[in-house]
């Protein structure tokens, strides 16, 4: 008869016991804390920004700061499609912050060569775009 019960571990699982289900309803302090976020409007608010200011300092030093500052404002955001505009509005103002330093450093006439530029010009407004909407989608996930 004990073969036929198993191991012996259907019983400390849990899974259909009262114990179990808390466990599996417990969506941890970070969803939870998300939750809270997104609830609030103000906090919400503060999120978006605190998470376009680190991601632009982090896209200063390197690229995957349009990844990252993508995925914070992703996951300050109510749902998929906010969030989708959030990383597309921090990629236009991280291209907008790299535009106004070009401007300070060259003046106008740095601003008309960097329009001049065909392709590149392309590519210098669409990575931050891309990869910050890209990193945006995290929200899908979480």
């Amino acid at each position: 008869m004990s073969e036929i019960q198993g191991d012996g571990a259907a019983g400390r699982r849990g899974d259909d016991g009262p114990t179990g289900r808390q466990r599996d309803a417990d969506p941890g302090a970070i969803a939870t804390a998300l939750a809270e976020i997104r609830g609030d409007a103000r906090a919400r608010w503060a999120a978006l920004l605190a998470g376009a200011v680190v991601g632009l300092a982090v896209a200063w030093v390197h690229w995957y700061g349009f990844l990252f500052g993508g995925a914070l404002v992703g996951l300050a955001s109510k749902d998929l499609k906010r969030a989708l505009a959030a990383g597309v509005g921090f990629g236009l103002l991280a291209w907008g912050v790299f535009v106004g330093l070009v401007a300070t450093t060259g003046g106008l006439v740095g601003v008309v060569q960097y329009a001049e530029m065909g392709r590149l010009l392309y590519l210098s407004a669409g990575i931050p775009v891309g990869l910050s909407a890209l990193g945006s989608l995290i929200r899908g996930v979480v």
